[in-house]
């Protein structure tokens, strides 16, 4: 149980350290690399490696086939059962605005929030002609494929590491970031279900990243980019202005 410390980011023993390890990948908009964590905490590869090792086997920390390390899903359904302070008051504070957008569309309408490599749906409003849609949602997305995920990855301040892969799939995507940065705006046809067609606009507080993206979906023939569009960013802006305004 030696407590030596391996470097000045995180010195003071072990659980300093993994406690270290998880809040750098809470904050963090994206997967990180063994050396991105040994960077960012100061950390000699040699014992992060190891530790990040304990990390996995408790469930804490998944590494990915691409060798990015993500936060496990026993840490979210501890959150989720407990309940965050900052969750729970982006959920009362966006509520009557997705009711109200809800009635404005006609539109399956929710919350989408980055879980490591996948998008959470939270919230979802729908009527009974969209169930079967939106029972797609409660399952977690692959951020890449989805309109919520692509939005929050793109507009992180440090930028999305993108797709590793040796055709031109990571240069379209590159491009397809640039457009949602420009426009504010993500929209993706049949990207996680074949006729599902999703729209999302960030929610961000000051000039930090989205703390998550507002979602309008429906089939391809119900979404009009334009006009739901604007009313999204509408949407959008009223949450923000709540969400930074006086209590």
């Amino acid at each position: 149980d030696g407590g030596g410390a391996d470097g000045g980011g995180a010195a003071g023993g072990p659980l300093r350290k993994a406690f270290a390890v998880l809040e750098s990948m809470a904050n963090a908009s994206r997967p990180l690399t063994l050396s991105e964590l040994s960077r960012l905490l100061n950390l000699p590869k040699s014992s992060l490696h190891r530790l990040m090792h304990i990390l996995t086997d408790l469930g804490l920390v998944v590494r990915t086939e691409s060798k990015y390390y993500v936060l496990g899903d026993y840490l979210y359904e501890l959150t989720a059962a407990g309940g965050s302070a900052k969750a729970q008051s982006l959920s009362h504070t966006v509520t009557p605005f997705l009711i109200e957008l809800f009635q404005l569309t006609g539109k399956i309408v929710s919350v989408g929030m980055l879980s490591g490599t996948t998008v959470q749906h939270v919230g979802t409003l729908y009527g009974p002609e969209h169930k079967r849609l939106a029972r797609a949602l409660r399952e977690p997305l692959p951020a890449y494929r989805s309109a919520a995920g692509r939005l929050l990855l793109a507009t992180c301040r440090r930028g999305p590491a993108g797709p590793q892969n040796a055709d031109g799939r990571a240069e379209r995507m590159r491009h397809e970031f640039e457009r949602i940065r420009r426009t504010g705006l993500s929209y993706t046809r049949g990207g996680c279900v074949p006729e599902l067609v999703e729209l999302a606009a960030p929610v961000r507080l000051g000039r930090a990243d989205p703390v998550a993206a507002i979602v309008v979906c429906d089939t391809v023939n119900g979404i009009d980019p334009r006009s739901h569009g604007h009313t999204l960013l509408r949407t959008v802006g009223a949450i923000e202005e709540s969400l930074t305004g006086p209590s």
